[in-house]
């Protein structure tokens, strides 16, 4: 019950979110309110007395929890990445980490992931909706019983893998939004999925518009 519990609840929150920004949407094309974002060319708009780069490169910070296939248990997870597009299409580089303790650097149970990612991003005046995958480098240390000379080791390892994510976003502003990403983290040493809620920074932001 409690590992359906921690799969299922992010997804409820990711489809609820979803439905809840496309009504949103829709109420402010009926409604067109006088600050809604007006297009100016070369990949620029206006909206609320301010400029913004279309498309812009952002910058998340993500914490959660997930689900450690290694140890068959609930972890804390931690994720930092940098997205820059050209166009719709984009490229991610980034670092996760995922842990049985808060003190991440006093624990023998760690994973370390240095990823990178292409994908791609669906792009509104509130939400931000972007998908990635692709290789990353793995690395970090668990411990294991071993019977025969009952005693615990600690395994270290470094290994390639595979890690994909989705995030979305809503926009408190164009360029500073608050969201939640669900991942799957997977190599041969220690596999994780989980949700976080992250926080997304862009650099949209170009002038005042006078």
């Amino acid at each position: 019950m409690t590992k359906k519990f921690w799969i299922l609840l992010p997804l409820s929150f990711l489809i609820g979110f979803s439905v809840f920004g496309q009504d949103k949407q829709k109420k402010k094309a009926t409604s067109e309110p006088a600050d809604s974002a007006v297009v100016i060319g070369k990949g620029r708009l206006v909206l609320k007395n301010h400029i913004y780069r279309q498309n812009a490169s952002y910058v998340t910070f993500g914490y959660g929890a997930g689900w450690s296939f290694q140890e068959g248990a609930i972890e804390q997870n931690m994720a930092v990445s940098y997205q820059h597009f050209i166009k719709k299409f984009g490229l991610q580089i980034g670092y996760h980490s995922s842990s049985d303790r808060q003190t991440w650097w006093n624990s023998d149970q760690k994973l370390n992931d240095l990823f990178l990612g292409v994908g791609k991003r669906w792009e509104g005046n509130n939400f931000n909706f972007a998908v990635f995958g692709g290789p990353s480098l793995a690395y970090g240390r668990y411990t294991w019983w071993d019977e025969a000379n009952q005693k615990t080791w600690v395994h270290y390892f470094s290994t390639l893998g595979l890690r994909t994510e989705v995030l979305l976003t809503y926009k408190i502003a164009y360029d500073i939004g608050l969201g939640l990403s669900v991942y799957g983290s997977m190599n041969k040493e220690y596999s994780v999925t989980g949700a976080q809620i992250h926080m997304f920074f862009s650099t949209a932001f170009v002038r005042n518009y006078n």
